[in-house]
């Protein structure tokens, strides 16, 4: 299955990069290497239907992926969010 960000998604990983790097040295790159582990999860949801909507809370990182499973050959993540604390 591809996976396609839109380009609302690719600002948010940006952002989100350096607001992590910002709180550690490097702590951008592995929110980058969990956000692949976490895709990669959504990819093998057995659950996983043509059409549905979704999100996912990443496990080591508080922010949510939103995505839209457009057909059994692609996956659009459509935005990332960061929770509020």
């Amino acid at each position: 299955m591809k996976v396609f960000l839109s380009s609302i998604a690719k600002n948010d990983i940006r952002l989100l990069m350096r607001v992590f790097n910002a709180e550690k040295e490097n702590m951008g790159i592995d929110f980058l290497e969990d956000l692949k582990v976490s895709v990669g999860k959504i990819l093998n949801d057995p659950e996983m239907q043509e059409t549905q909507l979704g999100q996912m809370v990443m496990q080591n990182f508080p922010v949510h992926i939103h995505y839209i499973v457009e057909s059994k050959e692609s996956l659009l993540v459509t935005a990332i969010f960061k929770e509020l604390n």
